[in-house]
């Protein structure tokens, strides 16, 4: 008895030796799925699936950070690095990379950052980053995103200090996981993409009209309501149509219990704060589309798309609030956001097509003017059926913008569009899942494999009755299931 004691212990040491991020603790809700819990057991991760997560996390900003931290260590210690973004600028810009080189040569100009930048940045360390002659471009990209860092550091005054709190809370818990990440870290994985896009898109845009860029990393979505939907309900599909590195392998529901605001969930990964599709309780829907443009402020982006949305879910409850709270935002970015309501009175939704300067609302109902001949054309026309990609279609918002609707995103908007229209009146979670998941391989010869990663989420939301199917890992697995 005594060996069988001392075995029983050596294997209890050794489990805990290698998995020192995660204990396992007896389910005190009686649920045979949860597999970790955070130390304060609030904050859990449970098995929906095979191999498909949804983690849970509860109470303050810094404790939510923490047990977000705590459990998801590995996820935010690949994600939270200056190799990741290399990564997602490389896949950004579908370009041979003497091209690629010669566009990071003007976007890092030290007479461009000056004018750019040069408000917040001093001109000594402008010139220290600004592009050099012989820089190669992995050298470029390094400058970029130092500079990065700078901007997102400045433009922390436009972010609610609770949201801080939760970032210093994510790193602070990966770190006594055993993985070291800082705070700046996490702050660059959340504010980034903003300070990256702000600074790019004006050199960028111009070379759309020739190259057609961006055709990797773009969004699709929708929102149906009403006739377009069986017994009325809010429906609506969100492709986060990103890169698939690494984030095809830590994807996961996220289910966010804040001591005060709504709670919600998301379709993430560990180390986001902020969030590119997401779920209210109180029906409201979320998410954000790339539109390049050249009404950009690199040096004011404000608290960037992802915690914007965040903000959005945690903090409203209806459609009108939602989109004033874009409206009156400082905005350096330009993006669409689509945005449904389906229990608040206000259903319906959204594409909000945001610049620095400009906010254009192009809701169910919109049509075109007669007089908007040069506008791209909408070919919804129904009052109950909004759907959009990566490009304007807001009266003159392209000219307004400076932007450019790339072929890519002209085609996609189409397909999406006639099957949306091909099963009108029928769209259900389930209907809207296959909907939302149009370019699944082979389908419209887009992607190759059928087995191969999504890049990076397709997620279904039911605002009415507040239920969720989602697809990550690999287009061949399973969709599985989640609801407030």
């Amino acid at each position: 008895m005594k060996k069988k004691i001392e075995k029983l212990l050596t294997t209890i040491l050794v489990l805990s030796f290698l998995s020192p991020f995660l204990f396992l603790a007896p389910d005190v809700r009686g649920n045979p799925t949860i597999i970790a819990y955070s130390p304060d057991e609030k904050g859990y991760i449970e098995e929906i699936g095979p191999n498909k997560y949804l983690m849970h996390l509860e109470g303050t900003p810094y404790e939510m950070g923490y047990q977000q931290g705590y459990l998801g260590p590995t996820s935010v210690s690949r994600l939270a690095t200056e190799e990741w973004f290399k990564a997602v600028v490389m896949n950004l810009l579908e370009a041979p990379e003497w091209i690629l080189q010669f566009i990071m040569s003007d976007v890092m100009d030290y007479n461009r950052l000056l004018n750019v930048v040069g408000s917040v940045v001093d001109s000594g360390t402008l010139s220290q980053l600004a592009a050099q002659s012989g820089d190669s471009l992995d050298t470029l990209l390094d400058k970029m995103l130092d500079l990065c860092r700078l901007t997102v550091a400045y433009n922390t005054r436009y972010v609610p200090q609770q949201f801080l709190d939760e970032i210093q809370g994510v790193a602070d818990g990966c770190t006594d996981a055993g993985y070291t990440v800082t705070y700046e870290d996490v702050l660059l994985l959340n504010m980034g993409m903003d300070a990256m896009l702000a600074l790019t898109y004006p050199v960028v845009e111009p070379y759309l009209f020739w190259l057609d860029l961006f055709s990797f990393l773009s969004c699709s979505g929708f929102v149906a309501q009403g006739s377009a939907t069986v017994g009325g309900h809010t429906i609506m599909g969100r492709h986060w149509q990103f890169t698939s590195y690494i984030l095809h392998e830590e994807m996961m529901f996220m289910e966010f219990v804040p001591d005060s605001g709504n709670s919600f969930l998301s379709t993430s990964t560990p180390g986001f704060v902020g969030v590119t599709s997401a779920m209210n309780d109180q029906g409201l829907g979320i998410g954000n589309d790339m539109v390049p443009a050249q009404d950009c402020d690199p040096a004011n982006f404000g608290m960037g798309t992802l915690l914007t949305c965040r903000y959005i879910m945690q903090y409203t409850n209806q459609l009108t609030a939602a989109i004033n709270h874009i409206k009156y935002s400082t905005r350096g970015a330009s993006w669409i956001y689509g945005i449904g309501d389906g229990r608040n009175g206000e259903t319906g939704g959204v594409a909000l097509e945001t610049s620095e300067n400009y906010c254009s609302i192009r809701s169910m109902s919109y049509e075109h003017p007669w007089w908007a001949i040069f506008s791209y054309n909408q070919i919804e026309h129904k009052s109950d059926l909004v759907t959009y990609t990566n490009h304007y279609i807001y009266r003159r918002m392209n000219d307004w913008a400076d932007a450019t609707a790339i072929a890519d995103s002209r085609d996609r908007y189409s397909w999406l569009t006639n099957e949306a229209l091909d099963v009108y009146g029928t769209i259900n979670l389930e209907v809207g899942a296959e909907l939302i998941d149009y370019l699944h391989p082979p389908n419209y010869n887009y992607y190759d494999d059928p087995n191969g990663p999504v890049g990076a989420a397709l997620t279904c939301w039911d605002l009415t009755t507040l239920e969720a199917k989602a697809l990550f890992g690999f287009y061949s697995d399973s969709w599985v299931y989640a609801n407030l």
